[in-house]
């Protein structure tokens, strides 16, 4: 077997392994979304996945680990989107553009999201890492507002980007929380409302 080959087969491996984390975070998610952190044993998510609980453990040491692979890959899909947006020539309109399925995906994730909120609330490393993401998150957030020419002669000051991305990004964390309190809540409303709120926000 030549070196090539050699790469090859260790590439397929960790690709594989790869592919089995995102499954397992996947099913772990669901179990999560149903039954709570706690409520959900790892023999449930196993289960779920149609594995043993042992074999789990080969990939995630705890549901604690489990959670934090959640909230780490939930980061690289944000930042994925907002390097998206970056690179187009009117960030504010890329911005709206993006603000319909911002509010699916939050009315969508409501229940596991607010679950892990709910723990980090109770967790220190949980919060560690729930912390350390949105940080990284809200200064991408920043740094796009920043690229936002203002309607006003005087751009804002480093304080007030802070402000808005943090407003930004509370507008989209706040419909976790109205999604459970009020599943009748029309996206598509919600959604059209929220583009005019962003805009005259962003714009002065």
């Amino acid at each position: 077997m030549n070196q090539e080959t050699k790469n090859q087969e260790a590439k397929n491996l960790v690709n594989k392994a790869e592919l089995r984390r995102q499954q397992i975070l996947d099913a772990a998610a669901e179990c999560f979304r149903k039954s709570g952190f706690h409520g959900a044993s790892m023999s449930e998510i196993a289960k779920s996945f149609g594995m043993s609980a042992g074999h789990i453990y080969n990939y995630f040491d705890s549901k604690e680990a489990i959670i934090e692979a959640m909230v780490k890959r939930d980061m690289d899909h944000s930042l994925e989107r907002i390097a998206k947006i970056q690179g187009e020539k009117d960030i504010l309109k890329a911005m709206l553009g993006t603000v319909d399925e911002g509010v699916q995906r939050r009315i969508d994730r409501s229940e596991l999201d607010t679950e892990i909120l709910a723990e980090a609330a109770r967790n220190p490393k949980i919060a560690a890492t729930v912390q350390c993401t949105d940080a990284v998150i809200r200064d991408k957030v920043t740094h796009l507002i920043r690229g936002i020419q203002p309607d006003q002669k005087t751009p804002p000051c480093e304080l007030s980007l802070a402000a808005k991305s943090t407003l930004l990004m509370a507008l989209f964390d706040g419909l976790q929380i109205r999604a459970i309190r009020d599943p009748n809540m029309k996206a598509d409303d919600v959604g059209r409302v929220l583009k005019t709120v962003i805009q005259q926000m962003l714009q002065s």
